[in-house]
């Protein structure tokens, strides 16, 4: 089952954040005149702030302006396209969700950190413990639903399982 992108009102606010503040840094640094000296570098931290924010939503982006798939559930795994990451039903302990994210607990979850190939991402990942998370807020589905069709896939992955033993 796959699910498209939705544009949620916290990626509008996130959207309009990153636009204000690289509209803050521009009249910064065209309106020098109107602060005192100290003030006059002050535009640098707001472009730091658009281009961090940026960089973090980019990834989003790229789904909602195309209307890409966003997340893939089937009896076999459950697939974060925007993360890039396939997570086995074989290998998840638990799945949760929390705050508009999904928790994924994994049973060995050494093996998905060496798959990640950017090291800031992996050490973000091994930082926050042994669950991986999926932002659900852009997933064009209710979480409730969400978990509902999670669970009849885990317990298809759990028969199939004991069907091969």
């Amino acid at each position: 089952m796959e699910f498209q992108t939705r544009i949620s009102g916290t990626f509008v606010m996130n959207m309009t954040f990153i636009l204000l503040a690289f509209c803050m840094a521009a009249y910064g640094a065209v309106y020098p005149i109107l602060s005192p000296s100290y003030f006059h570098y002050l535009y640098m931290v707001w472009l730091i702030i658009g281009f961090t924010r940026l960089i973090v939503y980019r990834k989003y982006f790229n789904f909602v302006a195309g209307r890409k798939t966003i997340l893939v559930v089937n009896g076999s795994f459950i697939y974060d396209l925007a993360n890039d990451i396939k997570y086995n039903w074989d290998d998840i302990n638990s799945v949760y969700e929390d705050n508009a994210y999904l928790y994924i607990n994994l049973l060995d979850p050494d093996v998905y950190l060496a798959a990640i190939k950017n090291p800031f991402k992996r050490l973000k990942e091994k930082l926050t413990g042994e669950s991986f998370r999926i932002n659900i807020d852009m997933v064009n589905i209710n979480a409730d639903v969400l978990l509902e069709i999670l669970e009849e896939y885990s317990d298809e992955a759990i028969e199939i399982e004991k069907s091969r033993k």
